[in-house]
């Protein structure tokens, strides 16, 4: 038998009930995580927005628990791919424009994926599957650095970067400008991004441009001048 559809469920076209249902519960449970705490949804809050009986939620999802996390998965789901929509290609720009580009585009994901971590921190059980499945998804924070390393792959070998460790220099960028997004959203003094990103950015790319000089045959380390 299949299952009744709720009053304002619009599914995509070939959708069976069933499926537009569904979504149609995480819609509804994504609309109330953006109004309130997870703590202080109920279960009949979710079926009285959804125009749903109480045990409908049942027949697709374990528990109240199971379709929020869900609801926040798919969230932030959608946050990476609208964030990494538009990242350049090795070739495109000047490196340090497409690095800029990397920079605000994480930035943007970190700053709106904050608040679902946010939303779950007085729920440690909830948080811990919400980061186990986002890292299970091809949609996960690994993404982020598979794409930017990707990118430097790229970049060096068409030989507008040297030779360098890829895996470092993701670190050192996806970390600085987590920090970054992490002290901006604290609401810290002087955190100007405008400036900062191009700043870190600008000071990866002297890194990453200079090497240290060969050092002449027969030099003593220390001592500055070849031995007589």
């Amino acid at each position: 038998m299949s299952p009744r559809r709720a009053k304002g469920v619009k599914g995509r076209v070939g959708d069976d009930p069933a499926t537009a249902l569904r979504s149609h519960l995480i819609d509804v449970a994504e609309r109330l995580l953006a109004e309130r705490p997870v703590s202080a949804i109920t279960t009949r809050d979710i079926a009285r927005a959804a125009q749903v009986s109480n045990g409908v939620l049942y027949n697709y999802f374990a528990g109240k628990d199971d379709l929020l996390v869900t609801a926040l998965v798919r969230r932030f789901g959608s946050i990476v791919a609208r964030q990494n929509a538009e990242l350049p290609a090795p070739g495109t720009a000047t490196v340090e424009e497409d690095l800029n580009a990397y920079a605000r585009a994480f930035l943007g994901q970190i700053a709106e994926a904050l608040p679902l971590v946010a939303a779950l921190l007085t729920e440690p059980a909830l948080l811990h599957r919400f980061f186990q499945e986002i890292h299970g998804e091809s949609f996960g924070p690994q993404l982020t650095f598979m794409r930017l390393a990707e990118y430097l792959r790229g970049e060096r070998e068409l030989g507008r970067l040297p030779a360098m460790d890829v895996e470092a220099a993701t670190d050192l960028l996806v970390g600085a400008t987590s920090l970054v997004a992490l002290t901006h959203a604290l609401g810290a003094p002087n955190v100007d991004v405008a400036t900062r990103l191009p700043a870190m950015v600008g000071l990866l790319m002297r890194g990453l441009a200079v090497t240290p000089p060969a050092q002449p045959s027969g030099t003593v380390e220390g001592d500055g001048a070849a031995p007589g």
